[in-house]
């Protein structure tokens, strides 16, 4: 049986382009996409730093998916937040596995 995934795309047309990305490179390492978070094996949240209070909805939103965290389901956040928040993402949820920065662009995104 193959890995599965769910990315969750918050924000701008660059991450909309990201997520494409994740999702091809997933692909071509065996995953394949899944339409419901609690069928994954990796949850994905691309997020975007310019919405208004942003971070909290990222934390309620990770809070949220706290649930479905067992041994072999992998959570991560990547996109603006990630990048704004850093390390804090991993203190304040701690269930998170792993943290990406956008890495071609600025702190905000335009």
């Amino acid at each position: 049986m193959s890995k599965t995934y769910f990315i969750e795309t918050w924000g701008c047309q660059m991450n909309d382009l990201d997520s494409q990305r994740l999702s091809g490179n997933l692909k071509l390492r065996g995953y394949r996409r899944v339409d419901d978070e609690r069928t994954a094996d990796l949850i994905l949240l691309n997020t975007c730093s310019i919405r208004e209070k942003a971070e909290n909805k990222v934390y309620s939103r990770l809070g949220e998916l706290k649930e479905l965290k067992r041994d072999h389901v992998r959570i991560g956040v990547c996109g603006c937040v990630a990048q704004q928040e850093g390390e804090r993402i991993l203190a304040r949820a701690p269930w998170v596995d792993r943290r990406a920065a956008a890495a071609r662009r600025p702190t905000r995104c335009s």
